[in-house]
């Protein structure tokens, strides 16, 4: 079985189960994954079939969907598929990084990434940025049913607590995980559009507390 058609088989499949999503993770997210990963690997030359396999996988079994055990069922799925069997020399870089690419994966500790899931996570992260990282923040704490805002409950929260939960509003998100993530990125590239994404989070934040706090 050709590249062309494995690529094909799986992005039907994620396709299929994540086209009706409405928590920010839906294909159209995917895409931008994809077209942000091939905008870095323009420098970093990595293996593209690779870089395209982990970005259709990396949110098949995130932990906010799944409480089981995602690396099994990642192959399982490839099994399923009849597609396992063709990708053996490429399939512990690809289910590593499916696994351990994600923002909370990493909280205490950084896991360990090959070239390809480093590219991918960056391309990731920057989907959780600037103008589309807040419209996601809030679709998925819509769909959760988080407030928006309480100065009175809006502490952060330590690793166990965001895994199980989440943050506790929508704003406190920023400060759980968006704000951090520009000095996450791994490559060149991703630090650069990090930066300008980043500040307009911060200019987004101002704005609201400025709205909150009744000036202006």
């Amino acid at each position: 079985m050709g590249k062309e058609e494995i690529i094909k088989i799986i992005k039907e499949y994620v396709k299929n189960i994540c086209k009706d999503d409405s928590t920010g993770h839906d294909w159209w997210h995917i895409q931008r994954v994809y077209n942000n990963a091939m905008l870095i690997n323009k420098k970093e030359n990595a293996d593209e079939f690779v870089i395209t396999l982990i970005t259709l996988m990396h949110d098949l079994y995130d932990h906010k969907f799944y409480k089981g055990d995602v690396k099994q069922k990642l192959e399982e799925t490839l099994k399923e598929l009849n597609i396992y069997q063709y990708i053996q020399e490429d399939i512990e870089n690809i289910i590593n990084s499916c696994v351990n690419l994600g923002f909370s994966a990493n909280m205490t500790t950084k896991k360990e990434l090959s070239k390809e899931g480093k590219i991918v996570q960056d391309a990731d992260r920057l989907d959780a940025m600037g103008a589309i990282g807040i419209a996601r923040t809030f679709a998925y704490s819509g769909k959760k049913e988080k407030t928006i805002y309480d100065p009175n409950n809006n502490e952060l929260v330590d690793e166990e607590e965001y895994k199980q939960n989440g943050s506790k509003t929508t704003i406190s998100h920023f400060y759980d995980k968006l704000l951090k993530l520009k000095d996450l990125m791994n490559t060149e590239t991703a630090k650069i559009i990090a930066k300008e994404r980043h500040l307009y989070l911060e200019n987004f934040l101002e704005e609201f507390f400025d709205e909150w706090n009744g000036i202006k």
